[in-house]
């Protein structure tokens, strides 16, 4: 079996799966930027559409870039699968044993790479025509509720943490993204270069939402108080933890699933004769396994600094000694 998607269903999968991962790390794992955090999201997409589009257009030769890109989609999809194990446990009505919390997911993530990368990119289109309408309710439902003095002072934290945001924020855009490399026929490369500064604006307006309903100190809090304060607001009606919670798992079980399709079809790439199946349940495993560390959190801290500028330059450095290939069928 061949790991593949088709460019359209790319594009999809890609603007959902940055949007939620720019808002997963902006809103709840990263606290420093406070108020500054919406605009780290839209550095962060203007720092990564260039090589969007160097990807989208040029298709870059060789096998180091997609392995790096396949080694940091697991190690974000493992993050991303500590997140909705956290979730899960946040929300649920009686203690559950952790290995409950984590098979479900990953057998589902399993059975839907195993269906390929259009099952992926079409799921991603129908959660793309959905989420608008159930995001405008809760907006409209909330409206009394928004406080825009809480988004002062603007800066936040100040810009050298605004900065260091967006440059994280510009790797985690890497590796939910990382499926735009997969397609083999490209048919509109700005459409899936441009959707990068689009998905980053779709995040700062949901962070900026978010600011509005939790003062600063509150956001610079635990990961779990700002959890609460997303699911739960105690100053929003109860009737709008629902659909948050529907919106925040969704978007989560998306990102996780576009993250370990892009890492097992790149595996592939790189070692062309493994059956895709086979790369699937790699990856799924490793990320399974990866997300019940301790140290997972520290690992990711670490590495979102220096994971853009290393993309960055393999990609020019593909570039400059294999050249690349051109496979758009049309720029319209």
């Amino acid at each position: 079996m061949r790991l593949s998607i088709a460019s359209h269903p790319a594009r999809f999968a890609a603007l959902a799966a940055v949007a939620a991962r720019l808002f997963l790390g902006l809103a709840l794992d990263a606290s420093l930027t406070c108020n500054g955090a919406w605009i780290s999201a839209l550095i962060g997409g203007l720092l990564a559409q260039p090589w969007a589009f160097c990807v989208c257009r040029f298709k870059p030769r060789g096998k180091a870039l997609p392995a790096l890109l396949a080694l940091l989609s697991l190690l974000d999809a493992a993050g991303v699968l500590s997140a909705v194990n956290r979730s899960a446990g946040y929300l649920a009505l009686d203690r559950s044993p952790a290995l409950a919390l984590f098979l479900p997911t990953g057998i589902a993530a399993l059975w839907c790479a195993w269906r390929n990368g259009d099952a992926v990119g079409y799921g991603a289109m129908l959660w793309v025509r959905i989420a608008p309408a159930l995001l405008l309710v809760v907006a409209l439902l909330q409206w009394p509720y928004y406080r825009p003095a809480w988004l002062c002072p603007i800066l936040g934290s100040g810009w050298s943490e605004i900065l260091e945001g967006g440059v994280r924020s510009a790797g985690w855009i890497a590796s939910a993204s990382a499926i735009l490399l997969l397609p083999e026929e490209q048919d509109r490369p700005m459409a899936s270069a441009t959707l990068i500064p689009i998905a980053a604006g779709i995040s700062a307006i949901l962070i900026a939402l978010q600011l509005m309903m939790v003062p600063a100190p509150l956001s610079s809090g635990g990961w779990l108080d700002r959890l609460d304060a997303l699911l739960c607001n105690g100053r929003a009606p109860l009737y709008l933890q629902l659909p948050m919670i529907a919106f925040w798992f969704a978007g989560l079980f998306h990102l996780v699933l576009c993250e370990l399709f892009a890492g097992a079809a790149l595996i592939q790439r790189v070692f062309r004769r493994l059956d895709g199946k086979i790369c699937a349940l790699i990856v799924v495993a490793a990320a399974l396994m990866l997300s019940r560390l301790e140290a997972l959190p520290a690992w990711i801290d670490a590495v979102a600094p220096w994971a853009y500028p290393a993309v960055g330059a393999l990609t020019a450095a593909t570039m400059l000694l294999k050249g690349g290939r051109s496979p758009c069928l049309s720029e319209a």
